[in-house]
């Protein structure tokens, strides 16, 4: 094998295990066959048997008699890098995400929507930490209930009622964050593949977060008073989305809030 081939069936064996972290070939799925990937990539069969052998060889896949190459045994883990947007095409969100969480402290974030350490309750935060200090050591130690403060839970319940939304302690459930809630109700109601639509712009993290559950994201115009409702609709009857995930109230990053007439026009389409 000369020096060019041999670099041929290297590119061709990248190939197949970059597409194999992106989960666009997952365990059992069969791979292109010798003739077709050779007409693809405009190489000779030679190349690509040699490449298929060295990744069976390697336990990558597995040739099955009369049948083909199929992907083999357990997927490796997920690598985000892999699953990445091209860079000169659109900004990854998760690089966003991460070099927000690592910049300095004294450096600007736009749309990350921290609020400064000067707005937050410390006071109250370092009364409440003395407090649970003096708790009992099962307070610190021990698991509490999955859904929550109980406690919390029951205030949050009073205040709902005062709204007219009935809940009981039991049907709430507490979370770190609103990108917690988010991420769970994506675990819940997403299957790989799913079409979600966003504002344009949105919050980069929806991005990161909606491209690990390996949703199709679809964006939706935002003005200063909510989502182009017009486009809106249109959306919604060529890509049947499964969820629509915004901000209401001080969009980020535009800092607008949804009014409620077209909070109304977008439910009602």
């Amino acid at each position: 094998m000369d020096q060019a081939e041999g670099t041929l069936v290297a590119l061709v064996m990248a190939e197949i295990r970059q597409r194999i972290a992106a989960r666009v070939l997952v365990a059992g799925a069969r791979l292109p066959s010798i003739r077709v990937l050779a007409e693809a990539r405009k190489i000779s069969k030679t190349t690509v048997v040699e490449a298929y052998d060295r990744l069976a060889a390697e336990g990558v896949i597995e040739p099955r008699r009369s049948s083909g190459f199929y992907v083999a045994g357990h997927l490796p883990p997920l690598s985000m890098a892999d699953t990445g947007p091209r860079l000169d095409r659109e900004v990854d969100p998760l690089w966003v995400s991460r070099q927000s969480l690592e910049t300095a402290d004294d450096a600007l974030k736009p749309g990350c929507g921290w609020l400064p350490p000067s707005w937050m309750p410390e006071t109250s935060l370092r009364r409440a930490l003395r407090g649970l200090a003096r708790a009992e050591a099962v307070a610190l130690t021990d698991y509490g209930s999955p859904l929550g403060l109980a406690p919390l839970r029951e205030l949050l319940a009073r205040r709902l009622a005062g709204f007219g939304v009935p809940a009981t302690p039991g049907q709430i459930l507490l979370t770190d964050s609103g990108t917690h809630a988010v991420d769970l109700l994506c675990r819940f109601l997403l299957e790989p593949g799913d079409t979600v639509l966003v504002d344009d712009p949105c919050y980069f993290n929806f991005r990161a977060l909606l491209r690990a559950h390996r949703a199709k994201v679809v964006s939706v115009p935002y003005t200063h008073t909510g989502p182009d409702v017009s486009a809106f609709a249109q959306l919604l009857a060529i890509e049947k989305p499964r969820l629509y995930i915004t901000n209401a109230a001080v969009h980020n990053p535009t800092g607008a809030s949804l009014s409620a007439l077209v909070a109304h026009r977008v439910l009602r389409v």
